[in-house]
C-alpha cells in the first residue's frame, strides 16, 4: 500500500500530525462488509438480512438496468462496475449534445455530461462529431468558462473533477486550470474542515464531494491537508446511526469521498453504536435492490443511483484498484459484465433458470444463485461441489456438477474452471448434475417447419458428448442418435426410438407449447441434460388474401380462412358463385378451369403465386401442398408461357402534385427452370409493352418499363391499374393494382415517414403490425425500431456495428444454430450495413425479420 506522506510533507508537521492522530489507521481498505439491510430506524433489526456489499453492488446495478439508463450518473456507476452500457444511451448522449450544439448554460452540466462521455469510452475533447465534423470540446468549455465563480461551490468542484477525468491538454493561460480551481474550492474551506454549497455551516454532501475532487491532488500540501481535515469532519459529523440525517444519498457522498480518498468508511473512526457508514447505507436499501432516500420509504431513483456509486467505490477500494470512481485516467475495470441466460439443472429437475450480468461462468452461476436464494458450495473457489441441497457424488460414483456454455449456437466444452471462463456477448451458461455417461442436447429438429393443429410429425433429437483423445490431449465432439429420451410436447411424452425420433400423433391442438427433452433415470444422473425449446402449432385455418385474374379480366377477390391455396380458392368460388374444377393426375389434382375459363385456352394454364413478406413465392408444390401463412397474398392468374407477374410498381417523383407530370416505372417477374440446380429461379425485367391506368389516363410503357403520365391529374385519390391483355391471347402480365394519391400543389410537404413491421418465426408471427412512422432527421433502421418497442429490442455492439439479438423476447438461434433477426427495406433487399448506419427516406418500407438462416 501507498505510504500517506512522503518527505516532502514533513514540513507540515503538528498539524498534519494532529489530523492523523485523529484519523488513526482508517487510511487503508478493510475486508468486505456484510450489513443489516431493511432495518429500522434503530438499526437492530436481528431479522434483518444481512447484504454483502458485492452482491448489493450487482442488485443495485440490475435495478437500474431494468429500467433503462435513465441518468448520467447512471451510466458512470454502470461502467464503473463493469456492466456494458447499451447502445441506445450512447445514441442519446451524442443527440443531447448535438441538440444544444455543444452548449449547455451550467459548467455542472459539462462536467456530468464529461464524465458520462468518458464512462462510454468516447473522448469529451472531440464527442459527437459524425466523421466529417470535428466533434464537441465540452473540455474547452470547462476550462474557459466565463460562468464558473459565479455560482455555487458546485462549480470548481465539479470542474476540477471533469478535469481530472482524464488527460487533457489545458492550455497554461486558461481562465481555470486544475491549480485555480483548487484555489477556489481551498477558498471556501470552513475552520472546522468541512464545505458548504454557498456558506455558512459545513454540510455532509458538500464536504464529501469536495473531498472526491481534492482525492486527485494529494501532492499538493495544501490540498492535502484540506482533505485531511475534511476527512476528520465527516467522522465527527456523524450522527448516532452512523449517518448524517435520514438520508441516504448523504451516507452515499460520504463513502464516495472517503473511498476516493483512500479512507474506509467501515473503519472504527465511521462506526457510531456500533453502526459503520457502510451499514448505515445498506439500512436503505429495500429487497429489490434499490435503495430509499429515508427508511421505511419506497424505491428512489436519486437514491439508488448515488447507492450504486457509492457501493462501487468501496469495491474499488476493497479490491487495491483506483478507487476515485470519477477518474478514467486509469481504468479500473478488468471485464465487462455480459447478460448472460443461465440455466442449472439438477438430475430430476430444473433448479433455477434466469438472466445475470456476469463476466465469467462461474460469476454468472452465483449471481442466478444469489436471485433465487440457491446456496452453493464451492470450498475451493474454482470447483463447486454443491448447489442446493445437491451434492457432487451423491449416486456413489464420479457424478457431479459440470458447465457448458453455447456460444453462437453451439455448445462449447470449456477446458478451464468456470471462474477461468470469459463470457462473451450471446453466450448462454448451462450448469448441470452429470454422470460419465450424461451427454447435451445437440440439436433438435422438426419433420414440419410450420405445425398446424392436427398435424402428424416426427421430432429428432442428437446428442453431443466430448471424447478424450490422449494422443492431442484435447476433447473431441462427438454426436449420435440421442436414442431412449423423453419427449414432452403439452400432455405427450414420447421415448425416441434407436434413430432418435420421437413420433407425435396428429392430436395437437393449436397453441403456444414448451417442447422438453429429458433423461432422468432414478437412482442416477441423467441421460442427457434437459433441455426446452419454445414451440408453436397454429391453427389449421389463416387468414389469407385471393385474388383470381382471368385472360380478360379480374373474376373474384376476397379475405378468407383456409388451410392451403386450394381450400382458399374453392372456399371463394363458393362464395362468390364460381366454379373451380379440379383434375386429378399422376403428377397430383390440379385445376383445370376457372369460371368457364378451361386449360388449353388460347393455349394456356392456370398458375399461382403467393406473396409472403413482401415477395413473391413461386410455389414447386400444388395448390392443395401449399400451405398458407396469416396474412399471405395469393394470385391465381391465367397465364402462358410468357406470362409474367409484376413485381413493382415506382412513381417518381413519389408524391405526385396535382396537374404536374409522373413516371410509373413497372417491373416484371418471372421464373425460370435451372437445369444445374433443379430450381425455379427468378428474373426480373422493365415490363415493356404493358398498359397502365390511372384515372382518365391509359399509357403504354416502353421498352424501360416505364408510362409518362403527362399533365398529371387532379389532387384526389387513385388506383393505378397495370394490365397486358390480348385479344385471343394469354395476357403478357397478370393484372395488378396499386393505390395513389395525388396531393394539392399547394399544400405544405407532408412530413417524411417511413412505414415499419416487425414479423417473428412461424410460432410468433407478427410483432409489430405495419405503422406509418414520422421520421426524424436521421433516422435509421435500428433507431425506427426502438422508437417502437423499446426495450424489447435487446442489441450489442458499438455505433456503427449494432447488432439486434432479441426481439420482443424472441433471441438469436432460438431457431436454430443460424437463427435470428435483419432487415430489409423496398430499396435493398440485403443492406450490407449495420441497421445503425442505414438511414431511411421518405416512403420507405422497413421490415425486420427472423430468418432460420438456412
Amino acid at each position: 500500500m501507498k505510504k500517506i506522506m512522503s518527505s516532502k510533507f514533513v514540513a507540515l508537521g503538528l498539524a498534519l500530525f494532529m489530523v492523523i492522530s485523529i484519523l488513526g489507521t482508517s487510511l487503508a481498505p478493510a475486508g468486505q462488509i456484510f450489513a443489516e439491510a431493511g432495518a429500522g430506524a434503530g438499526l437492530e433489526a436481528t431479522a434483518a438480512e444481512r447484504i454483502n456489499v458485492a452482491d448489493a453492488t450487482y442488485a443495485a446495478a440490475e435495478y437500474l438496468l431494468k429500467g433503462g439508463v435513465q441518468s448520467d450518473w447512471q451510466a458512470i456507476g454502470l461502467a464503473q462496475a463493469g456492466y456494458k452500457l447499451p447502445a441506445s444511451y450512447l445514441s442519446e448522449l451524442e443527440k443531447k449534445v448535438k441538440d444544444a450544439a455543444g452548449d449547455f448554460t451550467n459548467v455542472t452540466d459539462y462536467a456530468r455530461i464529461v464524465l458520462a462521455v468518458r464512462a462510454i469510452g468516447a473522448d469529451p475533447t472531440s464527442f459527437a462529431g459524425n466523421g466529417t465534423t470535428p466533434g464537441y470540446n465540452l473540455i474547452e468549455k470547462i476550462y474557459n468558462n466565463s460562468k464558473l465563480s459565479e455560482q455555487t461551490l458546485n462549480n470548481p468542484v465539479y470542474a476540477l473533477l471533469a478535469l481530472d477525468s482524464g488527460k487533457y491538454n489545458i492550455p497554461s493561460d486558461a481562465k481555470w486550470t486544475a491549480d485555480k480551481l483548487l484555489t477556489e474550492i481551498l477558498s471556501k474551506q470552513n475552520p472546522d474542515g468541512g464545505f458548504a454549497l454557498t456558506s455558512g455551516a459545513s454540510e455532509p454532501d458538500m464536504t464529501a464531494i469536495t473531498l472526491t475532487a481534492l482525492a486527485a491532488h494529494k501532492n499538493n500540501p495544501e490540498a492535502y491537508l484540506a482533505g485531511l481535515q475534511a476527512v476528520a469532519w465527516l467522522s465527527t459529523a456523524q450522527d448516532s446511526h452512523g449517518g448524517y440525517g435520514d438520508s441516504a444519498e448523504s451516507s452515499a457522498q460520504a463513502i464516495l469521498g472517503l473511498t476516493s480518498f483512500g479512507v474506509d468508511p467501515s473503519g472504527l473512526e465511521y462506526t457510531k453504536n456500533k453502526v459503520d457508514l457502510m451499514e448505515n447505507l445498506l439500512s436503505y436499501r429495500l429487497a429489490d435492490g434499490s435503495f430509499t432516500h429515508s427508511r421505511g420509504g419506497s424505491s428512489n431513483i436519486l437514491a439508488t443511483e448515488q447507492g450504486l456509486q457509492a457501493l462501487v467505490a468501496y469495491n474499488l477500494l476493497y479490491k487495491g484498484s483506483n478507487s476515485k470512481l470519477y477518474d478514467f485516467s486509469k481504468s479500473s475495470i478488468q471485464s465487462s459484465l455480459i447478460y448472460a441466460p443461465v440455466t442449472i439443472e439438477g438430475p430430476q429437475a430444473t433448479l433455477a433458470q434466469g438472466y445475470a450480468y456476469a463476466g465469467n461462468a462461474l460469476g454468472a452461476l452465483e449471481k442466478l444463485a444469489l436471485q433465487t436464494n440457491l446456496p452453493i458450495t464451492n470450498p475451493s473457489g474454482s470447483y463447486v461441489t454443491g448447489i442446493g441441497s445437491i451434492a457432487a457424488g451423491s449416486f456413489g460414483g464420479y457424478d457431479g456438477w459440470m458447465y457448458v456454455v453455447s456460444r453462437d449456437g453451439k455448445w462449447i466444452n470449456p477446458d478451464v474452471g468456470m471462474s477461468d471462463f470469459v463470457l462473451k456477448d450471446s453466450d448462454q451458461v448451462l450448469v448441470y448434475y452429470a454422470g460419465d455417461d450424461t451427454k447435451l442436447v445437440d440439436s433438435v429438429t422438426l419433420s414440419k417447419a410450420n405445425l398446424k393443429e392436427g398435424d402428424s410429425f416426427t421430432v429428432t433429437v442428437t446428442s453431443k458428448t466430448w471424447k478424450w483423445d490422449a494422443a492431442t490431449n484435447t476433447s473431441s465432439p462427438v454426436t449420435a442418435k440421442a436414442a431412449g429420451v423423453q419427449v414432452q410436447i403439452g400432455a405427450q411424452t414420447v421415448t425416441t426410438n434407436a434413430k432418435g425420433e420421437a413420433v407425435f400423433s396428429g392430436n395437437m391442438p393449436a397453441g403456444d407449447y414448451t417442447l422438453t427433452v429429458t433423461g432422468y433415470r432414478e437412482g442416477k444422473a441423467p441421460t442427457i441434460a434437459k433441455y426446452t425449446k419454445a414451440l408453436k402449432v397454429i391453427s389449421k385455418n389463416v387468414t389469407a388474401s385471393l385474388t383470381v385474374e382471368g385472360p380478360e379480366g379480374l373474376i373474384s377477390e376476397g379475405t378468407l380462412k383456409a388451410s392451403n391455396a386450394l381450400e382458399a380458392l374453392q372456399q371463394l368460388g363458393s362464395t362468390d358463385d364460381f366454379k373451380v374444377d379440379i383434375t386429378k393426375s399422376s403428377y397430383g389434382n390440379f385445376v383445370s378451369g376457372i369460371h368457364g375459363v378451361s386449360q388449353g385456352t388460347y393455349d394456356g394454364w392456370w398458375s399461382f403465386v403467393v406473396s409472403r413478406g413482401g415477395e413473391w413465392i413461386y410455389p414447386s408444390v400444388g395448390m392443395d401442398a401449399f400451405e398458407l401463412q396469416e396474412s399471405d397474398r395469393v394470385l391465381v392468374y391465367y397465364a402462358g408461357e410468357n406470362t409474367q407477374v409484376v413485381d413493382a410498381v415506382v412513381l417518381s417523383p413519389s408524391q405526385p402534385k396535382a396537374n404536374e407530370a409522373f413516371t410509373v416505372k413497372v417491373s416484371q417477374k418471372k421464373w425460370v427452370w435451372n437445369q444445374e440446380s433443379f430450381t425455379s429461379d427468378p428474373v426480373i425485367s422493365p415490363a415493356a409493352g404493358v398498359q397502365v391506368s390511372v384515372g382518365d389516363k391509359k399509357v403504354i410503357t416502353n421498352e424501360q418499363g416505364m408510362a409518362v403520365v403527362d399533365g398529371g391529374l387532379p389532387a384526389n385519390s387513385y388506383t393505378i391499374t397495370v394490365t397486358g391483355y390480348a385479344k385471343d391471347s394469354v395476357p403478357s402480365v397478370a393484372r395488378y393494382t396499386q393505390s395513389l394519391t395525388v396531393g394539392s400543389s399547394v399544400i405544405a410537404p407532408a412530413k417524411a415517414t417511413a412505414t415499419l413491421s416487425v414479423i417473428g418465426d412461424s410460432r410468433r408471427g407478427t410483432i409489430l403490425a405495419s405503422t406509418t412512422v414520422a421520421l426524424k432527421e436521421g433516422e435509421t433502421a435500428y433507431s425506427l425500431l426502438v422508437s417502437q418497442l423499446g426495450t424489447k429490442v435487446v442489441s450489442s455492439g458499438n455505433a456503427g456495428s449494432i447488432y439486434v439479438k432479441s426481439i420482443d423476447g424472441l433471441a438469436e438461434f432460438d431457431g436454430g444454430p443460424s437463427s435470428g433477426w435483419k432487415y430489409k427495406t423496398n430499396r435493398d433487399a440485403d443492406p450490407s450495413i449495420s441497421a445503425d448506419s442505414y438511414i431511411l427516406q421518405n416512403g420507405d418500407t422497413l421490415y425486420w425479420y427472423y430468418t432460420s438462416g438456412e
